[in-house]
């Protein structure tokens, strides 16, 4: 008997965009100044204008920081790997890593977003966001 198709749910409305050949993050960016924030802001933590743009972040970035557990939490099995990536747009942001089989995470490495599932719950697959390394050709 054929397993029934899994609904999507996004883990937060209005986090991400997925589009055919990219994925974005929404986040904004302060009219007054110039500050990014993701995810979106009511008011700029900066200068505290409440003119909010939204905008495209995070579809690439370097990774700043990371770790992995070794114990389970609510949603994920250990070893799980989560980090921090410096954003193109000079954010930080803390998020699920992705490791690529047969290559080290290593500080400064290039990062890009997918959108994935993160975990199940019941019939629902809960999608989000999470970075992987971007592989380079070989004699790249």
């Amino acid at each position: 008997m054929k397993e029934a198709t899994k609904e999507n749910i996004s883990v937060r409305e209005g986090l991400f965009v997925q589009e055919a050949d990219k994925a974005y993050l929404i986040g904004n960016q302060c009219e007054g100044c110039g500050q990014v924030f993701f995810p979106s802001r009511v008011f700029c933590f900066h200068c505290s204008s409440q003119k909010m743009e939204p905008i495209r972040v995070g579809n690439r970035g370097k990774l700043y920081s990371f770790t992995t557990s070794h114990m389970p939490s609510t949603h994920f099995q250990p070893p799980y790997t989560v980090g921090w990536i410096d954003l193109m747009e000079g954010i930080r942001i803390f998020s699920r890593i992705e490791k690529i089989e047969g290559q080290e995470l290593q500080i400064g490495m290039e990062m890009e977003l997918v959108i994935d599932e993160l975990w199940q719950e019941a019939s629902k697959r809960v999608v989000g966001y999470k970075y992987h390394p971007i592989v380079w050709p070989a004699g790249h």
